[in-house]
């Protein structure tokens, strides 16, 4: 294996504690919704935001709405997301060994990638790694809202590949989501599940960051 192409949020930070504040909120406030229910309804909303197609604050309220939450409401959620995103923005970290094993990895003279779906383009998904103390280590960042496309679309996965100049044979994809492992083992990657969800298909799983090293050893 040459390279790796990561997902960004769940993968190299806690990306979850947002939403989990959200679904928290709305069901103390009177508008029951699980976790997985809330992520399921929001990740549809976001498919057009993360193709730069459509206001990430307007998915937003579509997604209120979806979910029966009155309009004259929505604009204090609103307020309280934008703030609770602000706040957790600010306590963004890496994942354990994140830090360690990309600088490891770099220096064995693996390629590296992020394939990040980002409302953001690159200079945004640079500035969370810069956050995380990572940026330095990566060879490509390609932003979804950038190329237009998204995970699990083959040719987001062959942009990633192309940009540091590997052939998807060659490469590894670390992510965590169901529909993007199945994607990438379709496309040809080794897919490798990190912080996966419970029924995501994955070539192997590794339960700790640090296990990339030695396993892109083995391959």
């Amino acid at each position: 294996m040459k390279g790796l192409i990561f997902d960004n949020g769940d993968i190299l930070f806690d990306a979850s504690r947002w939403r989990r504040w959200l679904a928290d909120y709305l069901t103390r406030h009177g508008n029951p919704v699980t976790y997985p229910q809330l992520v399921a309804i929001w990740e549809k909303h976001l498919v057009s935001v993360y193709r730069a197609k459509r206001d990430y604050w307007v998915a937003f309220v579509d997604m209120l709405s979806e979910l029966g939450i009155p309009d004259d409401v929505h604009s204090n959620i609103i307020d309280k997301a934008k703030a609770k995103g602000a706040e957790l923005q600010q306590q963004r970290q890496p994942m354990p060994m994140v830090v360690e094993t990309l600088a490891a990895l770099s220096d064995q003279g693996i390629r590296l990638a992020v394939l990040s779906d980002s409302e953001s383009g690159e200079v945004g998904v640079r500035k969370i790694l810069r956050q995380l103390g990572v940026e330095s280590n990566f060879d490509a960042v390609i932003s979804s809202a950038d190329i237009g496309l998204v995970k699990p679309e083959p040719a987001a996965f062959q942009a990633a590949a192309d940009a540091i100049d590997l052939a998807i044979a060659e490469c590894g994809f670390v992510g965590h989501d169901v529909d993007e492992l199945q994607g990438a083992r379709e496309i040809g990657l080794f897919a490798i599940g990190y912080n996966f969800d419970p029924d995501a298909p994955a070539d192997v799983y590794i339960q700790h960051f640090d296990e990339l090293i030695e396993l892109v050893n083995r391959q």
